[in-house]
This record gives structure tokens, C-alpha cells and sequence, in this order.
């Protein structure tokens, strides 16, 4: 177990301190702009309309507020068989919380990363970590030799990221547009806007779009989407060595070797990617009511996963040995 406390973190000074209004649609989402700072016919947000002095542009003060709760059980297993063969394994379940994943040295990115409702000075919320994962799994083996021959395999694979589902505007004025958490709305409450309604039902039955990003709309219907809560599958790889090795007397030998990355890409393309999702737009933001205090959304078409990772490699070597 790890406890963390007192990791840097930088908040802006030059903001107001309160709200000057809240989104009573949105979980009473504080704005710390007044109404007369957000474009009606965008919606888009005039950070500055917040500052507390216009002498001054954004003012970051260094504070030592973060936290982090790790916590982690590694199952470690080794087996010799025959004369030189091996197989060794380790899993990992982990849980990580924190109220701030930044550990950069750039000030203004710690303001840029961290989703929030309203207040991206509130670090008193522990939600899991960006660095989250539940389960890791690497797993190696070798044969034993044989005339010179020796074959290895490893699996490795994690599961259990996280990601956020974010508002895609700057909703509580702060000046930063990718901090502002999503409020996912109900989909059954009639005094939601229509389009809302229909293009979250639609993104629900899109076969293409994520399970993943499903159960988190469904989770979190009616209120704010809880940072980091998005939870990805399990995606691994599989790599093979085979090497021969001859030896030129006692003391002297030449080894051959091939090796094969992530050989189920190799097989089918569709095979050794990873399908997991970062932090996704659930909404573009296309107007503000200024009577009635609330943004105007579109749906976006998020959720539908884009294959990464490293396609299949091969790699040939030589080495001398003495």
C-alpha cells in the first residue's frame, strides 16, 4: 500500500470564489462567470468575466494538497521443469484514488487534466486515478532446449483503465474547455430537451459504440458523471523468441534468435489491439440560455472504440559469446 500525501498541485488565485450562479439542470453546477461573460448564440464561456483583478492574467499558486491511495496485491509464481525450462507468472489487482493525477512540471497542464463539476480548486474529492488499472497479467515461459533450440512465450496484458466523460465546453467558466465533467441527463425526465433525449437513447443502441461507455451513461443517468468512471475491458499480447545457439568450444558460442511482437496481430489484424477509450465528449456545447441559466447540447457520436497499440513486429539477432 502506498499513501500519498502532500503532492503538488497548482490552483488559480485570480478566480472568484463563489459561483455566480449554478446550472439548477445540471446537479446546480457552480459557473464562476456571470451570464453577461457567456456568448448566447455559442455558449461559449469569457474565463476573464471570473477574474478577481484584470491587472492580472491566470495566477497559479503552488500547493501540496494532492493525495493518492494505492493499494496492490502481486501473486508471483516460478516452476523449473525439466532441465531448463521455466514458467513464471505474476497477477496484480490494484486500486488507486487520488484527488489529482498531475505530475508534470508544467503549471498550467495541472489546471488542463483534471476533470471537476464546478470548482477546479475542490481537491477534497478522491475518485479513482488516471494511472488506475484493476488487473495485470504477464506470464513467460520457455521449453526446455533442445539441440541447441529454445522456444519462449509471453503474455502480458492489463485491464481496468479508466476515463472520464467530460461536458466538451467550458461549463463552469474557468478557462479551461477539457476539465468539465459531464451531467448525463435522464433520459426519461421529460424536461430535457428533446434532441438530448433522442441522441442519447441513439448512442445507446449504436451497436459500434462501447459497452463500456453504456454502462457509464446508465450509471450516472440524472447526475453528474464521476470522474475516472469509465471502466476499460481487459486487452493483451502475445510475443515468441525461438533461439538456437551453438557452441563453438567451452567457452565460445553463437546464438541465433527471432522474435516475434505481438503475434496474434500477425495471425489477424483485428487481434492484439487494444479497444480501450480515453476521456470522451459526451456532449458539444451550441448555445446558452441566458434567462433560464442552462447550456444548449448536442449529442456527440462517442463511444465507438479506435484500435491501438503496436502492430506485429519481427526482429532477427546475433550474438557472440565468450
Amino acid at each position: 500500500a502506498t499513501l500519498g500525501r502532500n503532492n503538488y498541485m497548482y490552483v488559480d488565485k485570480n478566480m472568484a470564489a463563489n459561483p455566480y450562479f449554478t446550472l439548477a439542470n445540471e446537479g446546480n453546477r457552480g459557473v464562476f462567470v456571470p451570464t453577461s461573460s457567456i456568448t448566447a448564440s455559442n455558449g461559449v464561456a469569457d474565463w476573464k468575466g471570473g477574474r478577481l483583478t484584470n491587472q492580472f492574467g491566470r495566477v497559479l499558486e503552488l500547493n501540496s494538497k494532492g493525495k493518492v491511495n494505492q493499494f496492490a496485491v502481486v501473486l508471483d509464481a516460478t516452476w523449473n521443469y525439466f532441465k531448463d525450462g521455466e514458467i513464471s507468472a505474476s497477477y496484480t489487482y490494484n486500486d488507486t484514488k487520488d484527488n489529482t493525477s498531475y505530475n508534470g512540471n508544467v503549471a498550467n497542464s495541472a489546471t488542463l487534466s483534471l476533470p471537476v463539476k464546478d470548482d477546479p480548486r475542490d481537491l477534497s474529492k478522491m475518485s479513482y486515478s488516471d494511472n488506475q488499472f484493476r488487473n495485470k497479467v504477464v506470464i513467460y515461459g520457455t521449453s526446455p532446449s533442445f539441440y541447441g533450440f529454445r522456444l519462449g512465450v509471453r503474455y502480458s496484458g492489463i485491464g481496468g483503465t479508466r476515463y472520464s466523460l467530460l461536458a466538451g465546453g467550458n461549463i463552469n467558466g474557468d478557462f479551461v474547455a477539457t476539465n468539465d465533467l459531464a451531467y448525463v441527463f435522464d433520459r426519461n425526465n421529460q424536461t430535457v430537451p428533446a434532441n438530448v433525449r433522442t441522441g442519447l437513447q441513439t448512442l445507446l443502441d449504436n451497436p459500434n459504440a462501447s459497452q463500456s461507455l453504456k454502462d457509464y451513461i446508465n450509471k450516472y443517468s440524472g447526475e453528474i458523471a464521476e470522474r475516472n468512471g469509465g471502466v476499460n475491458d481487459f486487452f493483451g499480447i502475445v510475443d515468441l523468441k525461438l533461439s538456437y545457439q551453438l557452441h563453438l568450444n567451452k567457452k565460445h558460442s553463437i546464438e541465433f534468435s527471432g522474435d516475434v511482437f505481438n503475434f496474434a496481430n500477425l495471425l489477424n489484424k483485428k487481434w492484439g489491439v487494444n479497444e480501450t477509450l480515453g476521456n470522451q465528449a459526451l456532449y458539444a456545447v451550441s448555445a446558452f440560455d441566458t434567462a433560464n441559466k442552462a447550456y444548449t447540447y448536442r449529442v456527440n457520436n462517442t463511444g465507438i472504440v479506435t484500435p491501438s497499440g503496436n502492430p506485429w513486429q519481427i526482429q532477427i539477432g546475433l550474438r557472440y559469446g565468450f
